[in-house]
């Protein structure tokens, strides 16, 4: 069962899994998609994850005032897990865009987070990964949503025949599915947040057991900018899969967040 919901502080969630731990993930972005119950029930995804854990899938809350910093956005979760789950401390899962987030919630708020996963995402995106996002950004908070997907064809990956299928799928099927953004202004902060981000800084205030993974071939974290972000917080370990990109999710994702998560 898949249930969505909205936290008291205005952040939406969906929730599904039976296991008996929880597994807080921060979603991607910018814009404040969260997994639809199709997609995780036809597609699977997190159905490993799902086996051990109930996982909460959050996004960021509506209406977000000009200048919201990832900071910021840092402390909106810090106040989930404070008033939601009873201070935790909780196993925290950053993917892509909430990566960036969870880096400071973690260095921030280590009483709040048991075990930590970076995954696809490091200290600070690639100039050209927070100019594809920017454009994203700004051609949804338009309405234009062919547009705006068919700005993330960079990022596709496999070979001729699967890329040329996702991008017309991506180009003419998405958009029929694709929803319009309740608050458009929303997808422009988020862009401008991410795009002023750099938490290399503070990587060293990071306590939590910290697993970053990501691809070697990453349109958004260079493999260097990885090796650092892993290298910059103590302990912490590093999985790199060989000429994966940015999208890295599956059984082997998976079962290697399980392993970590159960060390």
């Amino acid at each position: 069962m898949v249930e969505k919901g909205l936290f008291d502080n205005g952040i939406p969630y969906v929730r599904f899994g039976k296991g008996d731990g929880i597994l807080i993930v921060f979603s991607g972005g910018p814009g404040n998609t969260l997994p639809s119950g199709f997609m995780i029930r036809v597609f699977g995804q997190f159905k490993h994850l799902a086996k051990s854990y109930v996982v909460y899938v959050l996004g960021r809350k509506s209406e977000l005032p000009e200048g919201y910093a990832t900071r910021d956005m840092a402390e909106d979760y810090a106040a989930v897990i404070r008033d939601e789950f009873d201070g935790g401390p909780l196993d925290v899962m950053g993917m892509s865009y909430g990566g960036l987030i969870a880096q400071h919630l973690a260095a921030d708020h280590p009483e709040l987070v048991r075990r930590l996963v970076i995954a696809m995402s490091c200290y600070r995106f690639s100039e050209e990964g927070n100019e594809l996002d920017m454009r994203y950004a700004e051609l949804l908070s338009e309405g234009k949503k062919r547009g705006a997907l068919k700005s993330l064809y960079p990022i596709i990956e496999g070979g001729r025949i699967q890329k040329a299928f996702l991008k017309f799928f991506m180009g003419y099927i998405g958009p029929l599915f694709w929803s319009n953004p309740d608050k458009p202004s929303d997808l422009l902060v988020e862009g401008k947040a991410e795009m002023a981000h750099n938490s290399q800084s503070r990587l060293s205030e990071i306590n939590a057991p910290t697993l970053v993974i990501g691809g070697d071939k990453d349109y958004f974290c260079p493999v260097e900018r990885l090796r650092e972000t892993a290298a910059g917080i103590p302990d912490a370990k590093l999985a790199l899969y060989e000429g994966k990109g940015h999208m890295i999710t599956g059984k082997r994702f998976e079962e290697d967040v399980l392993a970590f998560l159960n060390e």
